[in-house]
C-alpha cells in the first residue's frame, strides 16, 4: 500500500478501534442500568446511616420504616456515613426531598464499572411546609422515607411512601410493595 490508501486503511483501523473501546466502555454501564445492578457494596445488606437533621425524631421514624420491614440493616451512627439524611430549611429550591449519589465505587465482581453506591444524601427541604412528627401522616417522615428509597434503587410507585406526591392514596411509611423490592433487589 501507497500514499492515500496506507492513510486511508489507518484511519479506518484507527475508527474501528476507538468504536469498539467506546462501546466496551459504555456496554457494562447500559447492563447494570437494564439489570438494576446500581446498589450498595455491603453484601452483608448492612448500610450504616448518619442523621443530622433539625427533624431528629422524623428522619429516625423513616429510616425505622426501612430498618424495620425489609432485610437491610441501617445501624445509626456518629458521624457522615453511607447514608446521610438531612433535614432543614434549604430554601426555594424546587424540591421538598432530594436524594443524590455523592459517591460511587467500581464493582469488580458485579457489573464491571462504576456501577456500586458508597456514599449518599437524603435531603428534606422544609421551606414547603408539610406536616411533623412521627406519625404516619407527617410529611417530613414520608419525604424523608422517599429519599431514602430512592437511595436503595427504588423510583416512585403507588400506594407507599414511594409515590408520596406522585399517586393518590399514597402513604408516608414503607409499604409491601417497597419492602418486596428492596428484598428481591438486595
Amino acid at each position: 500500500m501507497k500514499g492515500k490508501g496506507k492513510t486511508a486503511f489507518w484511519a479506518v483501523l484507527v475508527s474501528i478501534f476507538l468504536c469498539l473501546n467506546l462501546f466496551l466502555w459504555l456496554a457494562p454501564q447500559q447492563v447494570a442500568d437494564g439489570h438494576d445492578w446500581w446498589k450498595w457494596r455491603q453484601w452483608n445488606r448492612t448500610v450504616n446511616t448518619w442523621i443530622h437533621s433539625s427533624f431528629q425524631a422524623e428522619a429516625r421514624a423513616a429510616r425505622d420504616d426501612w430498618h424495620n420491614n425489609t432485610i437491610i440493616n441501617l445501624p445509626l451512627r456518629n458521624s457522615h456515613t453511607e447514608i446521610s439524611v438531612y433535614g432543614g430549611n434549604w430554601g426555594n429550591t424546587g424540591w421538598r426531598g432530594l436524594a443524590s449519589v455523592e459517591s460511587v465505587g467500581f464493582g469488580w465482581w458485579t457489573c464491571w464499572t462504576w456501577c456500586i453506591i458508597d456514599h449518599g444524601h437524603a435531603r428534606y427541604n422544609d421551606f414547603f411546609g408539610g406536616s411533623t412528627g412521627t406519625s404516619a401522616n407527617s410529611a417530613a417522615r414520608g419525604t424523608m422515607c422517599q429519599e431514602v428509597g430512592h437511595l436503595f434503587g427504588l423510583d416512585h410507585s403507588a400506594g407507599d411512601c414511594m409515590g408520596r406526591g406522585y399517586f393518590s392514596g399514597s402513604s408516608n411509611v414503607v409499604g409491601p410493595h417497597s419492602v418486596s423490592d428492596i428484598n428481591n433487589k438486595y
